[in-house]
């Protein structure tokens, strides 16, 4: 019976303390992405082309600029950007 108890109060926390950790993880992950874009954002025009993104070491942005390039202008925003973080995140 004890063990029962310890069992469904430690669910209740784990419930109650999942949102706010994927809300830090996703706080961190944003703060990081607008690091590694701005430092990869060499002409510092606020777009990034493929070869910025790979070049700044942004290769999963690289490999996947053509899905992210939503209006498919040759760049990424960072907008474009967190608009994709924030959908991971849902």
């Amino acid at each position: 019976m004890k063990t029962l108890a310890k069992i469904a109060a430690f669910a209740a926390a784990a419930m109650f303390l999942a949102p706010a950790a994927h809300a830090d993880m996703y706080q961190d992950r944003l703060a990081e992405l607008r690091t590694k874009f701005k430092a990869a954002d060499k002409n510092k025009d606020g777009k990034l082309t493929q070869q910025e993104a790979k070049d700044g070491g942004m290769t999963r942005i690289a490999s996947n600029f053509g899905r992210i390039d939503t209006d498919k202008d040759g760049f990424v925003t960072l907008a474009q950007l967190e608009a994709q973080l924030a959908a991971r995140f849902k």
